[in-house]
């Protein structure tokens, strides 16, 4: 704990914020609080972050009372230029000395291997922290993570909500600053509706127990928990039964509420019928409701409502809750019913009618270049080439659908329940629903290899169209979603175990393109690498080590299955105890092949052969190769790396015993001719000289 340590508490009271940015935005707002007094030399024990839809805060423990004193040095002119001849000061060394505020003879002089030079020490006096508050908060203020900013007071003022009180109080001390319009307190608000009278915190411990008594948990943390706890208090009385607690939506809930209350409310059971997906879309993304399911997981037609208060009339509550979502699913009911009336390869023409990107066409022209993917990859995969074809026509027209225009992310799910409605085959309605599977990182992935075949396919599309008219992510901007588009094409094929050449269907992507005439006609080369950087990233996260997917994306397979076998068996190798012996004898050998002056002859003649070891290597060589390329036709590169460390003391004699660069060329050659055979055995995995 700093020595005379206060504590700081920093509140923003604003209007209603918007629930998902609360946490980020108090978050971000610690760190640069935290950021900035570090940066001053200030020290403090903990920090701690409060958020809630009407105030954002944040509570710095033991922050010191002052800044530390400081040695200053100011290096001044060089000794030769600051005093002439006679020993007497310079006009440079008078002035250095004035702008330190010292004598000539008070400065010292600082020795290198360059020379001497005047130098000046001096203590800076650490300022009152109190004194330095006001700087290090505007400076945490600006450019805050905030997707939108309103303005006002005349447009003077902006942040995520108009701001109303801000609290500022270090110990006992008000800060006196202004910020957003508005001087700085030791004032802040409890509840809304349960109280909402000015209230004063005498010192910066007390914010969250004060809060607490007037009806706030300013914790966002705590208040995320309590409404967990509350859900299954509610639920207690109901036998058999859970909530599903998306951890997204709990989040935003939190963020809705600054006292939870858990009801249950229910809707008439005839809506059960309609899909689960609808039911919890409704009630999970329009109402910010938790659903119930029985001990089976499946729907009941119950639900939780998190309120923001404790009712005097709850049951009024509830049943103006009931009315809302009662109607929201009649709604959903009439879509469902009315899109039933027509049948799903109706709706493939009005996407002719539906931009994909302005520049890329229509999402027919989309449907109709996925196809020619998808059916290359179903025959690579031996799939019905029938089920394929349909489920490609099928695969975009929930999109016109009325259900999918009120809710985009049933897009796919809608597809699946209308092809299954309408008697189509089940793989190809699986396929309709697994397209856009993985949605997200952690996601599943397709089960059937149909649906494979249309995700693989649909993405591949999306990224070499998009990159194709030079709309390439920036920094951390993807707003298409093209990293998660990569990172999907590399969990189905790795995950499934796909054997398929990334190369040739990156440029069948491309040639679907040849009626646009895309603008970058690299497209397809660089969307192969965008996929590499997000295997490596994949690669990486999972512990694998930067050496290794080195040493392999030097051979830049075409097969991400091919690249993953590779990774593993360089891993494998990297264990062994000759692999580093042998990495560096590789790294020798392309060195040496490097900065030959000389091309290598065509083949080896053994009869230019002059030493015993030399022999040796290349009748290893000559022994090994068959053996290697049988292993490495059947991938199997594990055994063929362990098969390698064989040829290991024919190596370590060869660089013993042979000079390679001779003065007789042939034998120079030949011995060069030599290396270039072990060399290509050595990287036809991997590059090891890499590791």
């Amino acid at each position: 704990m700093p020595d005379d340590g206060r504590d700081f508490l920093f509140e923003i009271g604003a209007e209603e914020m918007p629930p998902k940015q609360i946490n980020n935005l108090a978050e971000a707002l610690a760190a640069r609080l935290k950021q900035g007094i570090e940066n001053l030399g200030l020290k403090f024990s903990q920090v701690k972050t409060f958020a809630t839809p009407r105030r954002l805060a944040v509570l710095i423990y033991d922050l010191s009372f002052k800044q530390p004193d400081q040695e200053v040095e100011m290096r001044g002119p060089a000794v030769n230029v600051a005093f002439d001849a006679a020993g007497n000061p310079t006009v440079a060394a008078k002035k250095f000395a004035e702008s330190c505020g010292v004598s000539v003879d008070a400065l010292k002089r600082f020795e290198t291997a360059k020379g001497s030079w005047l130098i000046c020490k001096t203590k800076k006096i650490g300022q009152n922290t109190s004194e330095l508050l006001p700087t290090i908060v505007a400076n945490a203020l600006k450019n805050l993570p905030m997707p939108r900013a309103m303005r006002w007071g005349f447009g003077k003022y902006t942040f995520v909500r108009p701001v109303h009180s801000i609290v500022m109080l270090f110990g006992r001390e008000i800060i006196q600053a202004e910020f957003f319009g508005i001087k700085a307190s030791n004032q802040t608000y409890g509840h809304h509706f349960l109280h909402p009278a000015a209230i004063t915190i005498t010192e910066p411990k007390q914010y969250a127990e004060i809060l607490k008594q007037n009806y706030v948990i300013a914790d966002f943390a705590e208040r995320r928990d309590l409404i967990v706890s509350k859900i299954n208090d509610a639920l207690k009385d109901i036998k058999d039964v859970s909530a599903l607690i998306n951890a997204e939506l709990l989040d935003e809930v939190t963020g809705l509420v600054e006292w939870p209350v858990a009801l249950i409310g229910s809707f008439p059971e005839n809506f059960l019928e309609l899909p689960p997906e609808v039911l919890i879309t409704t009630l999970e993304h329009q109402q910010r409701y938790f659903p119930i399911v029985d001990e089976n997981q499946k729907l009941t037609a119950k639900f939780v409502v998190i309120s923001n208060l404790a009712s005097k009339n709850p049951a009024q509550v509830i049943a103006g809750n009931e009315r809302v979502i009662n109607a929201r699913l009649t709604d959903a009911e009439f879509f469902y019913h009315t899109d039933l009336k027509f049948s799903l390869d109706s709706y493939l023409e009005q996407l002719s009618g539906a931009v994909f990107q302005a520049k890329l066409g229509s999402i027919y022209d989309k449907t109709l270049r996925v196809g020619k993917i998808a059916m290359v990859i179903s025959k690579e995969l031996g799939v019905n080439q029938v089920h394929t074809a349909r489920a490609v026509q099928l695969s975009k027209c929930d999109l016109m659908t009325t259900m999918v225009g009120e809710f985009p992310e049933l897009q796919g799910v809608m597809g699946y329940y209308y092809a299954l409605k309408q008697n189509e085959p089940e793989p190809v309605a699986k396929a309709l629903l697994e397209q856009y599977l993985p949605r997200f990182a952690e996601d599943k992935i397709p089960e059937s290899k149909i649906g494979a075949a249309l995700a693989i396919a649909d993405r591949l599309d999306t990224l070499v169209g998009i990159f194709g008219i030079n709309k390439l992510p920036t920094g951390e901007k993807d707003p298409l979603g093209l990293r998660r588009a990569a990172i999907g094409i590399i969990r189905i094929i790795i995950e499934m175990s796909l054997n398929l050449d990334l190369v040739a269907l990156l440029e069948l992507a491309k040639q679907n393109y040849a009626a646009l005439a895309l603008e970058n006609t690299a497209a397809a080369n660089q969307v192969l690498d965008f996929i590499y950087e997000r295997l490596r990233s994949w690669y990486l996260d999972q512990g694998g080590k930067a050496n290794i997917f080195n040493a392999v994306i030097a051979k830049r397979p075409s097969k991400l299955l091919d690249f993953k076998k590779r990774l593993d068996a360089v891993n494998y190798f990297q264990n062994l105890p000759d692999a580093e012996a042998l990495s560096m004898a590789e790294k020798r050998v392309n060195n040496i092949l490097q900065k030959a002056s000389i091309k290598t002859q065509a083949t080896l003649n053994p009869k230019l052969f002059k030493e015993i070891a030399e022999k040796e290597l290349a009748s290893a060589i000559e022994r090994l190769t068959p053996v290697l390329q049988k292993l490495f036709r059947a991938e199997d590169y594990q055994a063929a790396l362990y098969k390698l460390t064989e040829i290991k003391p024919a190596i370590d004699n060869f660089f013993d015993q042979v000079m390679v660069m001779v003065d007789d060329e042939k034998i120079r050659r030949n011995r060069l001719r030599l290396l270039s055979d072990l060399h290509e055995l050595f990287n036809y995995i991997a590059d090891i000289s890499l590791l």
